[in-house]
């Protein structure tokens, strides 16, 4: 196990120069002066222009400049916004929860509802339900985010009236942020709104987790009926037949555990795709989050704050695939075997 943490500490490592020389590199080719790009309209010659020049290292050889770039990210420095003047990093965790939220929430539905299609599909297969899976899961994956939001938004927002259309809760709500994390603080106003914020903030949560979720549960529901059918035709699964073992607890337990482990990987595969899809869910939601807070940054020609969200993104995806990488060598004893 020593071995497999250190082997992912060092992919880690390496993933981290790599980015950085990326996009280290893809900032030497931004036309027009670095110092105006990353500080603002700031007068050359004057004392804030030499400052700026001095912090990012450009009196010094491009391989100085690099490693300031990587000290200054390692200390959290990653520029300031040219709208806002304030740091990307704060900014960036400040609309972070949000994203969390409908990631998460998003996870747990493609997790719950993928898995129960693809044991169905397992189960039954051959069968209409088995057909109906792989064609719903297909049609799943491959429909675009911004179509299915909008279908979503015309349904059961407009026609319907039984969701809001945009936004995270009502303003009739006034809730203190505490953690972040809306359904949390909603539950810690209690004392003031009971559980109608926090149903506001539910209702509020449920189509852009769902238009999320679609492609991820998609993916899920068709890798757990490949892995299940051919975990239900092991020998092992044979054997506790014939002891009389329930159908059951031979699906349910035996089947689905083992089945799991080539999961794992799926899902941490599909972490990528909710960061993605993300930044097309809370546009079209207007939710308050990462997504929105980069597609802003991009029509105001942000520089600071666009470098510094990809880059953070993508930190969260290498760390997610290696803690993923890590969990399949603990639920699966072969991957520890010394080799």
């Amino acid at each position: 196990m020593i071995r497999i943490i250190f082997r992912q500490l060092t992919t880690l490592a390496l993933s981290f120069l790599g980015i950085t020389l990326i996009f280290f590199a893809l900032t030497q080719l931004i036309p027009g002066d670095p110092v105006i790009i990353n500080y603002g309209n700031l007068t050359p010659g004057s004392e804030e222009y030499l400052a700026a020049v001095h912090a990012m290292g450009l009196d010094q050889s491009l391989f100085q400049q690099y490693l300031i770039y990587v000290d200054n990210i390692l200390h959290g420095d990653l520029g300031r916004s040219n709208i806002t003047n304030k740091p990307v990093l704060s900014e960036f965790f400040t609309f972070f929860p949000a994203t969390f939220e409908l990631s998460l929430i998003a996870t747990l539905i493609a997790l719950i509802f993928g898995v129960l299609a693809g044991v169905l599909a397992a189960v039954k297969k051959n069968t209409w339900v088995d057909n109906l899976v792989i064609s719903s899961s297909l049609v799943g994956y491959s429909m675009p985010v911004f179509w299915w939001g909008m279908l979503l938004i015309l349904l059961f927002s407009l026609n319907l009236g039984l969701t809001p259309v945009a936004g995270r809760i009502s303003y009739v709500f006034d809730i203190e942020p505490v953690t972040g994390l809306m359904l949390v603080d909603s539950l810690l106003a209690y004392s003031k709104y009971e559980f109608a914020a926090f149903f506001d903030a539910l209702r509020h949560l449920i189509l852009p987790s769902l238009v999320l979720a679609t492609v991820p549960l998609a993916a899920i529901a068709r890798m757990t009926r490949s892995s299940m059918i051919e975990v239900l035709n092991a020998d092992y699964i044979l054997t506790a037949q014939s002891k009389g073992v329930s159908r059951w607890k031979i699906i349910w337990v035996h089947g689905l555990r083992n089945a799991m482990i080539p999961l794992v990987t799926v899902i941490g595969l599909q972490s990528s795709v909710l960061l993605t899809g993300a930044i097309l869910t809370e546009t079209i939601f207007a939710w308050p989050g990462v997504g929105k807070w980069m597609v802003e940054a991009i029509f105001r020609r942000d520089f600071p704050s666009i470098q510094g969200g990809v880059l953070l993104i993508a930190f969260f995806v290498i760390f997610i695939n290696a803690s993923v990488d890590l969990l399949y060598a603990v639920i699966n004893p072969r991957m520890r075997r010394p080799k």
